[in-house]
């Protein structure tokens, strides 16, 4: 192959990666979408929940290791 067939491909490749990552971000607004939030047993009403979790299953397993309480999906 000629050197200018192969920096066309290179240039058409990267072209195509970077279309892929305009049409499907993966930065943190997605992430937001699914997180958890933890409110041990005990939490006064007017207490902030711990809404750093990104699976309910981790979210659970620090309730359980405080002693109880519950999860829910965070509001947006």
């Amino acid at each position: 192959m000629s050197s200018s067939k192969v920096r066309v491909q290179l240039v058409a490749t990267m072209m195509l990666l970077s279309i892929g990552f305009v049409l499907y971000p993966q930065g943190s607004a997605n992430a937001a979408k699914h997180m958890y939030c933890a409110e041990p047993r005990g939490s006064t009403p007017t207490g902030q929940a711990d809404c750093s979790y990104p699976s309910l299953h981790a979210c659970r397993a620090h309730v359980r290791a405080a002693g109880g309480g519950h999860c829910h999906r965070m509001k947006m």
